[in-house]
């Protein structure tokens, strides 16, 4: 079985960057830019409190990464929407994406996180991905069409971690 890591450094971050951005990591088309995205993630989270990597690998090899961070209004809200999971297909179906996606919520609780948001595509490679997501809590909230590309929508995925906190709805509206 193999370990899950925490992503702590600036040499490993560039090692999980290369794996999620190598070609041969996502059965997809890549949309012009996202290469960079999936590069920059890993290293953009090395020393935040509110974002961070996890990854495995197989003889000092990168086999799977995810990440998450906290959404852009510090709300308590996590998502992957630039930050990127993934297992190379030669250890798919070992239950490495099962275990990262474990520590992601568990991390995610830990720091009293209210939910976490989801990006995928609509398209036939992404079919896997959706089906884990359902099976593991998350429900579909959005579809996009066109989103990524010309023929490649998008697909939130939203799963609630703790208690709504209701405390900064605006009371004359109840909230709307």
């Amino acid at each position: 079985m193999f370990d899950i890591h925490p992503l702590n450094d600036a040499a490993t971050a560039r090692l999980v960057g290369l794996f999620l951005a190598d070609p041969g990591t996502f059965d997809h088309a890549w949309a012009p830019e996202e290469r960079a995205i999936a590069a920059r993630g890993p290293r953009d989270s090395v020393g935040k409190e509110n974002h961070q990597y996890w990854y495995a690998e197989d003889s000092g090899v990168v086999i799977a990464a995810a990440g998450l961070r906290e959404n852009k209004y510090g709300s308590g809200g996590y998502e992957m929407d630039q930050d990127y999971f993934a297992v190379h297909r030669a250890y798919r179906r070992h239950g490495l994406a099962h275990r990262l996606l474990e520590h992601a919520e568990q991390w995610v609780a830990a720091k009293g996180g209210r939910y976490i948001h989801v990006l995928s595509g609509d398209t036939d490679a992404y079919a896997p991905a959706r089906a884990f997501y359902l099976n593991h809590g998350y429900r579909q909230v959005a579809h996009i069409p066109d989103y990524y590309l010309a023929g490649e929508g998008r697909i939130d995925f939203f799963k609630q971690l703790g208690l709504l906190d209701t405390t900064h709805q605006d009371e004359s509206t109840g909230g709307i």
